[in-house]
């Protein structure tokens, strides 16, 4: 889908733009805002030529590596962030290409974005009411995105709560890819503020015509809440890494006490064996055969035996 807008920050007059359109009217003295996505990424080309900026292949790869780095040029700064979504305790990133030039912003994205369309539909509100410059579309997409980030944090807290739940209520070995499944989330989540967090750290303290000053204090506040908001992702990793420690430790804490059982069980049945293997010898001169009352004697024998077992086991408290 292709967008484009042309802002006066002047007259406050925007106009939406088809592609054929934009370069017929194309003026230095406005500032426009393009993004791309599914269909139209194939025009990326165009557009940059429009402004004036031409990629070479491999400096197109090496954007495409330099993940959390700012890249610059004469022309044109570009950078990449990543918009995410949570489903089903699996992370998706969506990333998105920002380049920045003379009189331009353009976004460019494979799939479609929570951060792009949330920008569009505030955008003309922000520009009428308070933007002095292009840097408010700078603040519009770093506001977007950590919003973006705080949604799917207080998903994370969310699933992590349900998971303990499910720890330690009734479940099955079905938790522990549960468990993996968000574990790998949220180390993944978390290196993707990492790298948001540098990208506008870096923004903030660049010296480029293209980044407005006024901007720059707005950029750095939003890298300390992405540097917070990764300690607090660090947490919810702590505390469900210790809920699955203290639910392992609960699972063997019950696997010893019926191992413990069962050792006890066997303890006493191991006199009445020897006993039953001892009579059970074919001698001839046995003298407890001969006995009229031979047979109440082994079974008081028997008795005694255990009696005297479960009594000192009970005592140790091992029953």
């Amino acid at each position: 889908m292709f967008f484009a807008v042309e802002l006066d920050f002047e007259t406050k007059e925007e106009r939406l733009l088809k592609l054929n359109e934009l370069s017929k009217s194309r003026d230095r003295s406005q500032f426009y805002w393009i993004d791309l996505s599914e269909d139209s990424l194939g025009s990326l080309d165009e557009v940059l030529s429009i402004f004036s900026v031409s990629i070479s292949e491999p400096v197109k790869k090496q954007l495409e590596r330099n993940i959390s780095r700012v890249n610059e040029t004469e022309n044109w700064i570009h950078f990449r962030v990543a918009d995410v979504s949570l489903d089903d305790h699996r992370l998706r990133l969506s990333p998105i290409d920002i380049y920045l030039g003379e009189g331009f912003l353009l976004t460019v994205h494979e799939h479609d974005s929570n951060v792009i369309n949330g920008m569009q539909q505030s955008y003309s509100r922000n520009f009428r009411q308070v933007a002095l410059s292009h840097g408010f579309l700078h603040f519009e997409l770093v506001d977007h995105l950590t919003r973006c980030y705080t949604d799917i944090l207080v998903k994370i807290a969310e699933n992590t709560k349900t998971i303990e739940t499910k720890l330690f209520g009734s479940t099955d070995d079905a938790i522990f890819g549960e468990v993996s499944s968000l574990m790998r989330a949220i180390l993944e989540f978390s290196n993707t503020v990492v790298n948001a967090r540098e990208v506008f750290h870096n923004l903030s303290s660049r010296l480029s015509p293209y980044i407005p000053q006024t901007t720059q204090p707005f950029l750095e506040k939003k890298a300390e809440l992405l540097d917070r908001m990764r300690t607090d992702i660090t947490t919810e990793r702590e505390v469900l890494s210790e809920s699955l420690t203290l639910y392992m430790g609960i699972v063997t804490h019950r696997t010893n006490h019926f191992v413990t059982r069962l050792t006890v069980i066997s303890a006493l049945f191991l006199p009445l064996h020897f006993l039953v293997g001892v009579y059970g010898m074919n001698f001839e001169y046995m003298p407890e055969t001969d006995w009229p009352y031979g047979y109440i004697y082994f079974w008081g024998l028997v008795f005694f035996t255990v009696s005297i077992l479960a009594y000192l086991m009970k005592r140790q408290k091992w029953l």
